[in-house]
């Protein structure tokens, strides 16, 4: 990420002194609608003032409202260029479309942009087009940019969906972007593996997906700070669930505040045969 006007907003994103991030996406009523958690601006003012957000992530339609409330203060703020609805008569909700640009998240006061790209196998080049753009503007402003990346292609084999998924990782960093968001792998020993020869030069940041429980967000919290990660990307994980305000502290204390949880014994410039056992296993399935 260079340039000190991408670093700088970059920056917002961030803690000062674990150099991690917990950015909550809100951009969820495009595609699904009004969904629990998200229905009134009354409950969104219930947790975005936590000190463990970092970051929020939200269409322009709703950065405007939120700012004019006073809920986007001392956090970065990202705006969603691109979307879909997910209804019955969508044709191909994979599919995003562009629905505002860069310099319009510039004119509402965003530090950075982001975009979803959903691999279906049908719209590769669609896809490419898109980023390839976007990274263009971006840089005309110095605005970091963010790319939600999601392999939908099914029924592969737990080796040949890690190396398409890296394959697709490595695209998205040939064309530009400054950070990516990556679904959290069922397995996940695939984590070192998944971020190895990435991390060093891009944000990877791991999404929450579905809620689920206390225990395992806690354990993604972990592994992400323990291999290197820059944070987590996680909406319902946080807005859906019952105790906003304690998943947050929690998730805080662990990705944010625990600096020691990443030693440079496992950073990724180690050889792999000095790596821990599930490195080194994990690294074996995609070499």
């Amino acid at each position: 990420m260079d340039g000190v006007a991408k670093k700088l907003r970059w920056s917002r994103f961030l803690h000062a002194t674990s150099n991690r991030g917990i950015i909550v996406p809100i951009d969820h009523g495009l595609t699904l609608g009004p969904i629990p958690g998200l229905t009134s601006m009354r409950q969104m003012e219930q947790w975005m003032p936590h000190p463990g957000i970092t970051g929020v992530i939200a269409h322009k339609g709703m950065v405007e409202r939120l700012g004019n409330r006073g809920l986007l203060q001392r956090m970065g703020v990202m705006v969603h260029l691109n979307g879909m609805t997910s209804v019955a008569t969508a044709p191909a909700p994979d599919r995003k479309e562009m629905l505002t640009s860069v310099e319009m998240a510039v004119r509402l006061g965003a530090d950075a942009v982001s975009l979803q790209i959903n691999f279906d196998g049908s719209n590769d080049a669609h896809n490419w087009k898109m980023l390839g753009a976007i990274v263009d503007e971006a840089q005309v402003y110095g605005m970091p940019v963010l790319t939600m990346l999601y392999d939908k292609v099914a029924n592969l084999q737990d080796n040949q969906r890690l190396a398409r998924l890296r394959h697709l990782m490595r695209a998205c960093v040939e064309l530009g972007t400054d950070a990516l968001k990556l679904a959290a792998p069922a397995k996940l020993e695939e984590l070192p593996a998944l971020l190895d020869g990435f991390q060093d030069h891009t944000a990877i940041f791991f999404a929450g997906g579905a809620v689920t429980s206390d225990e395992a967000m806690l354990s993604l919290a972990r592994d992400v700070a323990l291999y290197g990660a820059s944070g987590l990307c996680v909406g319902r994980n946080v807005f859906q669930r019952e105790n906003t305000a304690d998943i947050l502290t929690r998730l805080q204390r662990v990705v944010l505040e625990d600096v020691e949880s990443a030693p440079p014994s496992i950073g990724p410039f180690l050889p792999v045969q000095e790596r821990p056992r599930e490195q080194r296993t994990a690294l074996a399935a995609v070499s």
